[in-house]
Order: structure tokens, then C-alpha cells, then sequence
């Protein structure tokens, strides 16, 4: 993480809006970016303040199917579009508006789904039908062109959920706990991209994956979180929320009374079962070195810190929110920086955010920034040096006008 030396924001900050959706953009348009004002700002040198901000907008299309990352460092966009039935993977210098480059990932866009792009961009996973009624994992590399099969299954309805390790090099795949039979042995997969020789035409997966047999317990919302570099993570089955939401038809009785369950995975292929640290429901949101970030129901945020104790403590950190709308909550690899998301009305939002000593918020949060948008993509920290998201706003019933916006602290 960089020494943080700040000064005062001033009140305005001018900023370049890039067309990145269509190639080239011959024209650049100046806007400015109101701040909050200073006198509302805590003047403090130590605290987290924004160094920069920087956005990135063009016109999309739904049937594009926009899916975005951050590349390697923090003017390189990827990106990747539905082009001429195809899907195209490409890499934007978002400085000078101009395209590094642009690969096929896949001719058979139509059946592409479950897409996500690694951060820094150096991977893309996708599923795919494989045209014999079964389903395929994919993994593309962009700068080689190589395209490896890393898992086949055949029945279309056993879905799978992924994440990526925020180092970019390692994804995480595993079933879901909605499916026919959530009682069925499960597996959770960690496929090591890294160990991959990109001089091979070989189209099998031939890298290191690591494997985590789980007994099916029942319905449940199942939640993977792994550390930044993937060596350990931690994984939680939900059953009350899961149960809470469905029809009481639907609820098997077995499962009835059951909160959730807990595991710490490692690299080494070891798997201990931890104890319960909530009495009620909650949203897992970061593992990191300080602990696990959780969120509560009502919004809140808490910290457990020693979650591999005997008897786990859970701390709140941030105490629910006024508005009506839950935060979305953001927290970088180390833990040490927390941002949140929060709308003020139903298409204006804010992004504050605070540093964390110890386990312990630096005061409360600051604003960093507001804006008017439709709705809000994704949130990522990237780095620990900048907070990157993305929103889109329909223009009409066939494009929309979608931005990215970099604030670097």
C-alpha cells in the first residue's frame, strides 16, 4: 500500500469522458465533478482522501452484453462486448483513447453465460453449452489466444457459482445449494491459472486445481470467500435466509431451525470446521488478514476477528444505516480500507469511505464523492489504491450510456 501524503480537494476536479465502447473517440469531452465542500470535509492529513478521479464513459447496447475489469495498472480498462455474434476481449489505454487490443474470446456469443474477467484482466472465465445438451467452464487466455475446458457437466440445471482471488489468479468454482438434490455431495474447486503453460494448444485443463469434498446439508445459500492470493478461504452455508425466503411448500422440514455452518479451507487441501460466530443471519463480505467482514441484515457491518476460535467474538464496526437502502459495502485485500455505497435518492448515490487501525474504523466514514446514475454495476478496490465501479443509465429502449469511475487515494 502507498504512503498516503494528501492535501485539501479542492472543490472542483476536471475530468476526461473517453468513448470506450466503439473504438477510437476522435472528440474529448471536459466535464466537471463537483466535490462535497470543503468546509463539510475533515481537513485532517491523515485521513482518507481522494488524490484523483478519473471516468471513462460511452454508449452501449443490451444485446452487447457489457462486462468490465481493471487491467494491471489504472489506465488500462478490458473490456468485453458482443460483436458480430462473436465476443470480443479488448484492452483500453484509457489515457490516450485508444485500443491496445482486440481478440475473439468465442464464436458462439449466444450461448455464452456466467462471464467474469479476472482482475488485471490476464484471464476470462465464461460457461458455455457445449451443443450436446451439457455444460462447459471455460477459461480464456487474451494474450495468447489459448482457450482450456476446465470442467464439463450434464446437466444444465446444476448451477455453479465463481469468484476470482483479488491477485487475479485463481478461480474458485462450486455448486449451488438451490439445486434438485441439495443433499448430494458438492465440491468446491480452486483452478490455479498460474500453473498453466500458454505455449500449449492443448484445449484440457492441464494446470494444478485443488479440490474440497462438502456433504450436501440442505437448501442453503452457499458464500466462498478467499483471501487475496487464494491460500486460504473461507466458505459458510446459510440455511435461515435461504429457508426465510422461500414458500413453506418448498421448504424441506428437515431443514427447518438450522442457521448455518462454517469452514476454513487451505491451499494444502485441508478443510476444518469452525464455529458459529452470529446468532442471526448475515452476509459474508471480505476475508482478510484482520479477519472476516460480515453484514448484517439490517445493513450493519461487524468484524470477526479470530474466526478460527474456539468461540468467535463478532464486533460491530458500523452500525445500520438511516436510509432505506442498504450499503453496498467494499473493502480492499488487507482490510484496512472499508468504502461504502449509499443512495440518497433513487438515482443519486454517495461513496464514503474509511481506514482501518487495528480492526478499529478511523473515525467516521468520509464522503470521497456523489453522483447521479440509474443503477450501480459493480464496485471493486483495486490495489489498494484507487476504488473503481461502474453504472449504466438507459438512454433509450435500445442504448444505454454507461461510465467508469477511478477515485485514487
Amino acid at each position: 500500500m502507498r504512503q498516503m501524503k494528501r492535501k485539501a480537494c479542492t472543490a472542483f476536479l476536471l475530468v476526461i469522458l473517453l468513448t470506450v465502447m466503439n473504438g477510437c473517440g476522435e472528440k474529448e469531452q471536459i466535464r466537471v465533478i463537483e466535490l462535497p465542500p470543503l468546509e463539510l470535509e475533515v481537513m485532517d492529513a491523515e485521513k482518507l482522501r481522494i488524490n484523483s478521479i478519473q471516468e471513462y464513459a460511452g454508449i452501449g447496447r443490451e444485446d452487447q452484453r457489457l462486462h468490465l475489469a481493471w487491467g494491471e495498472n489504472a489506465d488500462l480498462l478490458c473490456l468485453m462486448k458482443v460483436e458480430g455474434g462473436s465476443y470480443l476481449y479488448q484492452t483500453i489505454d484509457t489515457k490516450s483513447n485508444t485500443v491496445v487490443s482486440s481478440v475473439c474470446v468465442d464464436e458462439r456469443a449466444a450461448d455464452m453465460s456466467n462471464i467474469a474477467v479476472a482482475p488485471g484482466g490476464r484471464y476470462v472465465s465464461y460457461e458455455i453449452e457445449n451443443g450436446g445438451g451439457g455444460m462447459e467452464l471455460m477459461i480464456f487466455f487474451p494474450e495468447s489466444g489459448l482457450r482450456q475446458t476446465l470442467h464439463t457437466w450434464e446437466d444444465p440445471q446444476e448451477t455453479f457459482s465463481y469468484v476470482w482471488s483479488d491477485d487475479g489468479t485463481k478461480l474458485l468454482s462450486w455448486q449451488n445449494g438451490d439445486t434438485k438434490n441439495p443433499y448430494a455431495d458438492w465440491c468446491i474447486t480452486e483452478y490455479h491459472l498460474e500453473s498453466v503453460s500458454e505455449d500449449t494448444q492443448d484445449s484440457s485443463f492441464k494446470g494444478r486445481r485443488t479440490e474440497f469434498l462438502m456433504e450436501g446439508q440442505g437448501h442453503s445459500w452457499r458464500m466462498v470467500l478467499p483471501n487475496a492470493d487464494g491460500s486460504e478461504i473461507y466458505v459458510r452455508e446459510q440455511f435461515r435466509t435461504f429457508n426465510d425466503s422461500m414458500p413453506e411448500e418448498a421448504v424441506n422440514q428437515e431443514d427447518h431451525g438450522r442457521d448455518a455452518l462454517n469452514w476454513l479451507l487451505t491451499e494444502n487441501a485441508t478443510k476444518r470446521e469452525l464455529a458459529e460466530y452470529s446468532q442471526a443471519s448475515v452476509y459474508p463480505v471480505k476475508y482478510t488478514p484482520l479477519g472476516l467482514f460480515v453484514q448484517e441484515e439490517d445493513g450493519a457491518l461487524s468484524l470477526v476477528e479470530e474466526i478460527s476460535a474456539e468461540h468467535p467474538q463478532k464486533r460491530e464496526l458500523f452500525p445500520a444505516a438511516d436510509g432505506q437502502y442498504a450499503p453496498v459495502v467494499c473493502i480492499c485485500e488487507n482490510g484496512d480500507h472499508v468504502f461504502f455505497t449509499e443512495w440518497l435518492e433513487d438515482s443519486r448515490y454517495q461513496i464514503s469511505g474509511v481506514r482501518m487501525i487495528d480492526g478499529e474504523p478511523e473515525g467516521e466514514p468520509v464522503v470521497l464523492y456523489r453522483d447521479n446514475y440509474d443503477s450501480l454495476i459493480r464496485m471493486t478496490v483495486w490495489q489498494d489504491q484507487a476504488v473503481i465501479f461502474w453504472g449504466t443509465e438507459p438512454l433509450d429502449h435500445e442504448q444505454y450510456h454507461y461510465k467508469v469511475t477511478v477515485l485514487e487515494y
